[in-house]
């Protein structure tokens, strides 16, 4: 009887102790819950690049072309990449880029291009494929082909369409005779 009586008061101990109230863990849980509540999401805004920039290159081939290239920051068109982590809603935008190419050659008219993403896609034969990706594209940048513009009587120009933040690139070349004649073609680059 004597370990009826001990188990029998271990058991009110037992229920007298368990008054309902909650653990510190739950309590610091609940506590991070409604802060998150009330601060509501978070949003941070981040522009890149984030102010103007320009970048001008001027060369003189050895098949007597001078070549301008202005390429520069359009600081009013973007393209948006926006995610959410926890309460925090991320938005960065991607500003658009332009080239303003100026060709000339002695004797020859000089020639003037505006190279932008919608230049482009006007000049991709498979735009419908890839509509999608253009409009998630930012026109990245252009450079000399330098083996292909002093072997002929041409200028030519590699540039990159790319996703932001990302290896998922188009490559176009285009070559620009001395009378302002283009093309553009899309390549592989290796």
């Amino acid at each position: 009887m004597n370990k009826f009586v001990f188990v029998f008061l271990g058991l009110i101990v037992t229920l007298i102790s368990c008054d309902g109230r909650k653990t510190k863990a739950d309590l610091f849980k609940e506590s991070v819950t409604k802060f998150k509540d009330s601060i509501g999401t978070l949003e941070i805004v981040k522009y890149v690049p984030e102010m103007y920039s320009e970048t001008i290159t001027d060369t003189l081939l050895s098949n007597g072309f001078k070549v301008n290239i202005k390429s520069f920051t359009d600081m009013d068109h973007n393209i948006i990449n926006q995610f959410k982590q926890d309460s925090i809603a991320y938005k960065y935008y991607y500003r658009e880029l332009y080239s303003q190419i100026t060709i000339k050659k002695e004797g020859n008219k000089d020639v003037n291009l505006l190279i932008d993403k919608k230049f482009i896609a006007k000049h991709d034969a498979s735009f419908e494929f890839n509509k999608e990706f253009y409009s998630r594209a930012t026109y990245y940048s252009i450079w000399f082909d330098e083996l292909n513009s002093t072997l002929s009587d041409k200028v030519a120009l590699i540039m990159s369409v790319c996703k932001p933040e990302s290896d998922d690139c188009l490559m176009f070349k285009v070559i620009i005779d001395s009378k302002g004649n283009y093309q553009v073609n899309e390549f592989q680059y290796e």
